[in-house]
Protein backbone atom coordinates (compact mmCIF):
# COMPACT_ATOMS: atom_id res chain seq x y z
CA UNK A 1 0.00 0.00 0.00
CA UNK A 2 1.12 3.60 -0.91
CA UNK A 3 1.60 5.62 2.15
CA UNK A 4 1.20 9.27 1.70
CA UNK A 5 2.67 11.42 4.40
CA UNK A 6 1.25 14.48 4.21
CA UNK A 7 -1.88 15.59 6.44
CA UNK A 8 -4.61 17.65 5.12
CA UNK A 9 -6.62 19.80 6.83
CA UNK A 10 -9.97 18.26 5.13
CA UNK A 11 -10.73 15.29 2.62
CA UNK A 12 -13.84 15.32 1.14
CA UNK A 13 -14.83 11.99 -0.17
CA UNK A 14 -17.16 12.98 -2.91
CA UNK A 15 -16.97 15.73 -6.02
CA UNK A 16 -20.42 15.76 -6.63
CA UNK A 17 -21.80 19.44 -6.10
CA UNK A 18 -22.04 19.70 -2.63
CA UNK A 19 -18.86 18.10 -1.82
CA UNK A 20 -17.00 20.58 -4.51
CA UNK A 21 -18.88 23.23 -2.90
CA UNK A 22 -17.36 22.60 0.76
CA UNK A 23 -13.79 22.29 -0.89
CA UNK A 24 -14.18 25.83 -2.19
CA UNK A 25 -15.25 27.01 0.49
CA UNK A 26 -12.67 26.01 3.00
CA UNK A 27 -10.15 26.19 0.78
CA UNK A 28 -10.70 29.78 0.52
CA UNK A 29 -10.89 30.07 3.97
CA UNK A 30 -7.11 28.98 4.16
CA UNK A 31 -7.63 24.97 5.15
CA UNK A 32 -5.33 22.78 3.19
CA UNK A 33 -8.55 20.52 1.09
CA UNK A 34 -8.36 17.25 -1.01
CA UNK A 35 -11.18 15.91 -3.03
CA UNK A 36 -11.30 12.01 -3.24
CA UNK A 37 -13.23 11.17 -6.24
CA UNK A 38 -14.31 7.84 -7.80
CA UNK A 39 -15.22 8.55 -10.97
CA UNK A 40 -12.60 9.72 -13.72
CA UNK A 41 -14.36 12.59 -14.21
CA UNK A 42 -16.76 14.94 -12.25
CA UNK A 43 -20.37 14.85 -13.90
CA UNK A 44 -20.00 12.05 -15.17
CA UNK A 45 -23.18 9.49 -16.03
CA UNK A 46 -25.60 12.09 -13.74
CA UNK A 47 -29.32 11.13 -13.11
CA UNK A 48 -30.27 14.90 -12.97
CA UNK A 49 -33.04 17.65 -14.30
CA UNK A 50 -30.01 20.14 -13.88
CA UNK A 51 -33.07 22.51 -12.92
CA UNK A 52 -31.66 25.13 -10.24
CA UNK A 53 -34.91 27.72 -8.60
CA UNK A 54 -33.57 31.13 -9.80
CA UNK A 55 -33.29 32.31 -5.89
CA UNK A 56 -30.40 29.63 -5.09
CA UNK A 57 -28.73 30.31 -8.39
CA UNK A 58 -28.22 33.82 -7.84
CA UNK A 59 -27.96 33.16 -3.70
CA UNK A 60 -24.87 31.24 -4.48
CA UNK A 61 -23.50 33.15 -6.94
CA UNK A 62 -23.21 31.18 -10.05
CA UNK A 63 -22.07 32.01 -13.53
CA UNK A 64 -24.71 32.10 -16.91
CA UNK A 65 -22.07 30.20 -18.65
CA UNK A 66 -23.77 26.85 -17.15
CA UNK A 67 -26.83 27.50 -18.11
CA UNK A 68 -28.26 25.82 -20.67
CA UNK A 69 -32.31 27.73 -20.86
CA UNK A 70 -34.17 29.52 -18.00
CA UNK A 71 -37.63 28.08 -17.66
CA UNK A 72 -40.41 30.57 -17.12
CA UNK A 73 -43.24 28.05 -18.05
CA UNK A 74 -44.58 24.00 -17.50
CA UNK A 75 -46.85 22.32 -19.19
CA UNK A 76 -48.47 19.92 -16.52
CA UNK A 77 -49.92 16.76 -18.24
CA UNK A 78 -53.05 14.62 -16.09
CA UNK A 79 -53.15 10.53 -16.78
CA UNK A 80 -56.27 11.43 -18.96
CA UNK A 81 -54.36 13.73 -21.06
CA UNK A 82 -55.49 17.43 -19.58
CA UNK A 83 -53.21 19.72 -19.68
CA UNK A 84 -52.58 22.58 -17.66
CA UNK A 85 -50.34 25.66 -18.66
CA UNK A 86 -48.34 28.27 -16.25
CA UNK A 87 -46.31 30.91 -17.28
CA UNK A 88 -44.46 33.05 -14.16
CA UNK A 89 -44.13 36.30 -14.94
CA UNK A 90 -40.43 36.25 -15.23
CA UNK A 91 -37.87 32.81 -15.33
CA UNK A 92 -38.26 31.04 -11.97
CA UNK A 93 -35.26 28.45 -12.37
CA UNK A 94 -32.38 27.54 -14.57
CA UNK A 95 -31.30 24.66 -16.70
CA UNK A 96 -28.09 24.02 -16.33
CA UNK A 97 -25.32 21.14 -18.02
CA UNK A 98 -24.56 19.28 -14.84
CA UNK A 99 -20.97 18.44 -16.39
CA UNK A 100 -20.05 21.64 -17.73
CA UNK A 101 -21.90 22.88 -13.79
CA UNK A 102 -19.20 20.19 -11.84
CA UNK A 103 -16.61 21.23 -13.98
CA UNK A 104 -17.38 24.99 -12.95
CA UNK A 105 -17.52 24.33 -9.53
CA UNK A 106 -14.19 22.06 -9.37
CA UNK A 107 -12.48 24.76 -11.47
CA UNK A 108 -13.47 27.11 -8.65
CA UNK A 109 -12.14 24.81 -5.70
CA UNK A 110 -8.56 24.31 -7.30
CA UNK A 111 -8.24 27.79 -7.78
CA UNK A 112 -8.77 28.66 -4.55
CA UNK A 113 -6.20 25.62 -3.83
CA UNK A 114 -7.76 22.82 -3.28
CA UNK A 115 -6.85 19.24 -4.38
CA UNK A 116 -8.16 16.42 -6.27
CA UNK A 117 -7.81 13.15 -6.73
CA UNK A 118 -9.61 11.04 -9.60
CA UNK A 119 -10.17 7.16 -9.80
CA UNK A 120 -9.95 7.21 -6.18
CA UNK A 121 -12.83 5.47 -3.90
CA UNK A 122 -12.92 5.83 -0.14
CA UNK A 123 -13.44 2.11 1.05
CA UNK A 124 -12.54 3.02 4.78
CA UNK A 125 -12.01 5.22 7.62
CA UNK A 126 -11.05 5.69 10.96
CA UNK A 127 -10.44 8.18 13.39
CA UNK A 128 -7.33 8.57 16.25
CA UNK A 129 -5.86 11.02 18.33
CA UNK A 130 -4.03 12.82 15.29
CA UNK A 131 -7.01 12.79 12.89
CA UNK A 132 -8.66 10.14 10.50
CA UNK A 133 -7.21 7.47 7.78
CA UNK A 134 -8.91 7.32 4.63
CA UNK A 135 -7.96 4.23 2.97
CA UNK A 136 -9.07 4.37 -1.48
CA UNK A 137 -8.90 2.29 -3.78
CA UNK A 138 -7.50 3.62 -6.94
CA UNK A 139 -7.35 2.56 -10.59
CA UNK A 140 -4.39 4.07 -11.61
CA UNK A 141 -1.95 3.26 -8.30
CA UNK A 142 -3.85 0.51 -6.43
CA UNK A 143 -4.32 0.83 -2.91
CA UNK A 144 -3.59 4.32 -1.00
CA UNK A 145 -3.76 5.97 1.97
CA UNK A 146 -4.36 9.52 3.01
CA UNK A 147 -4.17 11.51 6.31
CA UNK A 148 -6.74 14.65 7.25
CA UNK A 149 -8.08 16.28 10.39
CA UNK A 150 -11.73 16.24 9.47
CA UNK A 151 -13.30 14.31 6.80
CA UNK A 152 -16.50 15.35 4.94
CA UNK A 153 -18.53 12.50 3.43
CA UNK A 154 -20.05 13.60 0.09
CA UNK A 155 -20.48 10.27 -1.41
CA UNK A 156 -23.76 10.61 -2.23
CA UNK A 157 -25.82 7.51 -2.03
CA UNK A 158 -23.02 5.21 -0.97
CA UNK A 159 -23.09 5.02 2.62
CA UNK A 160 -20.72 2.45 3.95
CA UNK A 161 -18.24 5.12 5.61
CA UNK A 162 -21.15 6.92 7.03
CA UNK A 163 -22.09 3.26 8.56
CA UNK A 164 -18.21 2.96 9.53
CA UNK A 165 -17.87 6.25 11.57
CA UNK A 166 -21.61 5.78 13.22
CA UNK A 167 -23.50 8.61 11.27
CA UNK A 168 -26.98 7.55 9.90
CA UNK A 169 -27.75 7.34 6.45
CA UNK A 170 -31.27 7.45 4.64
CA UNK A 171 -33.30 3.79 4.65
CA UNK A 172 -36.19 5.11 2.11
CA UNK A 173 -35.64 5.88 -1.56
CA UNK A 174 -37.59 6.55 -4.73
CA UNK A 175 -36.28 5.64 -8.03
CA UNK A 176 -35.27 7.76 -10.59
CA UNK A 177 -34.67 6.99 -14.42
CA UNK A 178 -33.39 9.54 -16.98
CA UNK A 179 -32.55 9.54 -20.75
CA UNK A 180 -31.38 11.94 -23.20
CA UNK A 181 -34.09 11.60 -26.27
CA UNK A 182 -34.48 14.27 -29.44
CA UNK A 183 -36.99 16.43 -29.00
CA UNK A 184 -37.91 19.02 -31.74
CA UNK A 185 -41.42 20.46 -30.06
CA UNK A 186 -40.68 23.93 -29.05
CA UNK A 187 -42.40 23.21 -25.59
CA UNK A 188 -41.23 24.65 -22.29
CA UNK A 189 -40.98 21.72 -19.54
CA UNK A 190 -43.75 18.94 -19.33
CA UNK A 191 -44.43 17.50 -15.75
CA UNK A 192 -45.87 14.22 -16.03
CA UNK A 193 -48.72 13.15 -13.47
CA UNK A 194 -50.06 9.63 -13.07
CA UNK A 195 -49.79 6.46 -11.76
CA UNK A 196 -49.32 4.58 -15.38
CA UNK A 197 -45.96 6.22 -15.65
CA UNK A 198 -44.60 7.60 -11.88
CA UNK A 199 -46.53 6.26 -9.08
CA UNK A 200 -45.97 8.96 -6.20
CA UNK A 201 -43.78 11.09 -8.19
CA UNK A 202 -44.49 12.20 -11.87
CA UNK A 203 -42.46 12.51 -14.84
CA UNK A 204 -40.71 15.00 -16.87
CA UNK A 205 -39.32 16.18 -20.13
CA UNK A 206 -37.03 19.47 -20.34
CA UNK A 207 -36.07 20.77 -23.49
CA UNK A 208 -32.41 21.62 -23.31
CA UNK A 209 -31.37 23.07 -26.69
CA UNK A 210 -30.01 21.31 -29.84
CA UNK A 211 -33.33 19.49 -30.32
CA UNK A 212 -32.49 17.34 -27.14
CA UNK A 213 -34.27 16.90 -23.59
CA UNK A 214 -34.11 15.14 -20.75
CA UNK A 215 -36.95 12.50 -20.31
CA UNK A 216 -37.35 11.08 -17.29
CA UNK A 217 -39.20 10.19 -14.02
CA UNK A 218 -39.33 9.83 -9.83
CA UNK A 219 -41.62 7.06 -9.00
CA UNK A 220 -42.00 4.76 -5.59
CA UNK A 221 -42.17 1.43 -7.99
CA UNK A 222 -40.11 0.31 -10.87
CA UNK A 223 -39.23 2.97 -13.51
CA UNK A 224 -39.10 0.94 -16.17
CA UNK A 225 -42.51 0.60 -16.67
CA UNK A 226 -43.28 4.33 -16.30
CA UNK A 227 -40.42 5.38 -19.02
CA UNK A 228 -41.56 2.67 -21.62
CA UNK A 229 -45.31 4.46 -20.69
CA UNK A 230 -44.22 8.00 -21.37
CA UNK A 231 -41.97 6.64 -25.12
CA UNK A 232 -45.72 5.24 -25.63
CA UNK A 233 -47.01 8.30 -25.47
CA UNK A 234 -44.75 11.14 -25.96
CA UNK A 235 -42.07 9.12 -28.22
CA UNK A 236 -43.42 6.52 -30.30
CA UNK A 237 -41.06 6.54 -32.82
CA UNK A 238 -38.30 5.38 -30.39
CA UNK A 239 -37.85 1.76 -29.76
CA UNK A 240 -37.43 0.22 -25.85
CA UNK A 241 -34.54 2.35 -24.82
CA UNK A 242 -31.83 1.56 -22.10
CA UNK A 243 -31.95 3.97 -19.43
CA UNK A 244 -30.22 4.54 -16.16
CA UNK A 245 -31.09 3.92 -13.13
CA UNK A 246 -30.77 5.58 -9.25
CA UNK A 247 -32.25 5.67 -5.97
CA UNK A 248 -32.47 9.15 -4.37
CA UNK A 249 -32.62 8.94 -0.50
CA UNK A 250 -35.93 10.26 1.38
CA UNK A 251 -36.41 11.85 4.33
CA UNK A 252 -34.28 13.33 7.58
CA UNK A 253 -31.13 11.81 8.55
CA UNK A 254 -29.81 11.93 12.20
CA UNK A 255 -27.02 12.22 12.70
CA UNK A 256 -24.59 13.79 10.45
CA UNK A 257 -21.90 14.43 12.00
CA UNK A 258 -18.90 13.36 14.67
CA UNK A 259 -15.95 13.68 15.78
CA UNK A 260 -14.02 15.18 12.93
CA UNK A 261 -16.43 14.44 10.14
CA UNK A 262 -19.41 15.76 8.94
CA UNK A 263 -21.86 14.38 6.55
CA UNK A 264 -23.28 16.98 3.08
CA UNK A 265 -25.90 16.28 0.25
CA UNK A 266 -27.44 13.15 -0.46
CA UNK A 267 -25.23 11.36 2.31
CA UNK A 268 -26.81 13.53 4.74
CA UNK A 269 -29.98 13.18 3.44
CA UNK A 270 -30.13 16.69 2.44
CA UNK A 271 -32.56 16.11 -1.09
CA UNK A 272 -35.80 17.82 -2.05
CA UNK A 273 -38.75 15.06 -0.89
CA UNK A 274 -41.10 17.07 -3.46
CA UNK A 275 -39.38 16.67 -6.50
CA UNK A 276 -35.70 14.60 -5.33
CA UNK A 277 -33.35 17.26 -6.24
CA UNK A 278 -30.62 17.70 -4.43
CA UNK A 279 -28.70 20.56 -5.80
CA UNK A 280 -30.01 23.38 -3.97
CA UNK A 281 -30.08 21.53 -0.54
CA UNK A 282 -26.43 20.70 -0.96
CA UNK A 283 -24.85 23.50 -1.68
CA UNK A 284 -26.60 25.33 1.21
CA UNK A 285 -25.63 22.56 3.72
CA UNK A 286 -22.20 23.15 2.45
CA UNK A 287 -22.03 26.30 3.14
CA UNK A 288 -23.14 25.83 6.89
CA UNK A 289 -20.31 22.79 6.62
CA UNK A 290 -17.49 24.87 5.69
CA UNK A 291 -18.83 27.59 8.75
CA UNK A 292 -18.93 25.30 11.61
CA UNK A 293 -15.00 23.75 10.03
CA UNK A 294 -13.71 26.64 9.92
CA UNK A 295 -14.85 27.73 13.52
CA UNK A 296 -13.96 24.50 15.01
CA UNK A 297 -9.85 25.17 13.49
CA UNK A 298 -10.19 28.50 14.87
CA UNK A 299 -10.85 27.04 18.15
CA UNK A 300 -8.37 24.10 17.81
CA UNK A 301 -11.60 21.75 18.77
CA UNK A 302 -12.74 19.13 16.07
CA UNK A 303 -14.54 17.26 18.54
CA UNK A 304 -18.20 15.53 17.79
CA UNK A 305 -19.54 18.16 20.33
CA UNK A 306 -18.00 21.24 18.42
CA UNK A 307 -19.49 19.55 15.43
CA UNK A 308 -23.06 18.61 16.41
CA UNK A 309 -24.06 22.80 15.77
CA UNK A 310 -23.60 21.19 12.23
CA UNK A 311 -26.77 19.27 12.35
CA UNK A 312 -28.88 22.06 14.28
CA UNK A 313 -28.23 24.78 11.70
CA UNK A 314 -29.03 22.61 8.52
CA UNK A 315 -32.25 20.75 10.16
CA UNK A 316 -33.50 24.17 11.05
CA UNK A 317 -32.95 25.49 7.44
CA UNK A 318 -33.96 22.48 5.73
CA UNK A 319 -35.60 20.02 8.21
CA UNK A 320 -39.24 21.25 8.43
CA UNK A 321 -38.91 21.43 4.07
CA UNK A 322 -38.26 17.86 4.07
CA UNK A 323 -40.90 16.80 6.36
CA UNK A 324 -42.88 18.63 4.43
CA UNK A 325 -42.59 17.22 1.32
CA UNK A 326 -41.92 13.70 2.49
CA UNK A 327 -45.82 14.23 3.73
CA UNK A 328 -46.95 15.41 0.72
CA UNK A 329 -45.29 12.71 -1.41
CA UNK A 330 -47.03 9.96 0.88
CA UNK A 331 -50.46 11.70 0.00
CA UNK A 332 -49.47 11.65 -3.51
CA UNK A 333 -48.84 8.24 -3.68
CA UNK A 334 -52.00 6.95 -2.26
CA UNK A 335 -54.07 9.48 -5.16
CA UNK A 336 -55.73 7.11 -7.81
CA UNK A 337 -55.66 8.69 -11.51
CA UNK A 338 -59.13 9.75 -11.14
CA UNK A 339 -58.39 11.79 -8.17
CA UNK A 340 -55.35 13.16 -9.43
CA UNK A 341 -57.83 14.12 -12.61
CA UNK A 342 -60.02 16.08 -9.94
CA UNK A 343 -57.30 18.11 -9.04
CA UNK A 344 -56.55 19.13 -12.50
CA UNK A 345 -60.10 20.46 -12.53
CA UNK A 346 -59.98 22.23 -9.42
CA UNK A 347 -56.27 23.97 -10.35
CA UNK A 348 -58.29 24.90 -13.75
CA UNK A 349 -61.12 26.72 -12.10
CA UNK A 350 -59.85 28.66 -8.84
CA UNK A 351 -57.20 30.86 -9.44
CA UNK A 352 -54.57 28.21 -7.73
CA UNK A 353 -52.03 29.49 -10.68
CA UNK A 354 -52.10 33.32 -9.36
CA UNK A 355 -51.82 31.93 -6.36
CA UNK A 356 -48.57 30.15 -7.13
CA UNK A 357 -47.02 33.38 -9.27
CA UNK A 358 -47.49 35.44 -5.87
CA UNK A 359 -46.14 33.02 -3.39
CA UNK A 360 -44.61 29.82 -4.04
CA UNK A 361 -40.83 29.32 -4.06
CA UNK A 362 -39.41 26.53 -6.60
CA UNK A 363 -37.01 25.74 -3.34
CA UNK A 364 -39.24 25.36 -0.66
CA UNK A 365 -42.64 24.16 -1.96
CA UNK A 366 -43.21 20.81 0.65
CA UNK A 367 -45.55 23.11 2.98
CA UNK A 368 -46.85 24.44 -0.40
CA UNK A 369 -47.78 20.79 -1.78
CA UNK A 370 -49.13 19.84 1.56
CA UNK A 371 -51.28 22.26 2.06
CA UNK A 372 -53.04 22.57 -0.65
CA UNK A 373 -53.50 18.64 -0.63
CA UNK A 374 -54.76 18.91 2.77
CA UNK A 375 -57.65 21.72 1.45
CA UNK A 376 -58.75 19.71 -1.50
CA UNK A 377 -59.38 16.30 0.50
CA UNK A 378 -59.77 17.38 4.29
CA UNK A 379 -56.94 15.46 5.39
CA UNK A 380 -56.15 16.22 8.96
Amino acid sequence: MQKRAKIYDVIIAGAGPAGLHTARLLAQKGLEVLLLEAKDEVGKNVICTGIIGKESFEEFGFSNEQVVRDIQGVKIDSPFGTSLFYRHPMPFAFVVERKRFDKYLLESALNKGAEIVLRCRATDASVDETGIKISCVSDESGPAEYRAKVLVLATGIEYELNKKLGLGYPVRFIKAAQKNLKYCKNYDVTLIIGNEFARGGFGWIVPVGDNMARVGLISKTNPKIGFKNIIERYFPEEDDLPIQIKPIAQGIVSKTFGNRVLAVGEAAGQVKTTTGGGISFGLLCAEIAADVINDAFKKDNLSEGEFSAYEKRWKLEIGKEIRFGAAARSLCGRLKDLQIEKIFNTVQSDGFFDYISKHANFDRHGSFVLSFLKMLYNFD
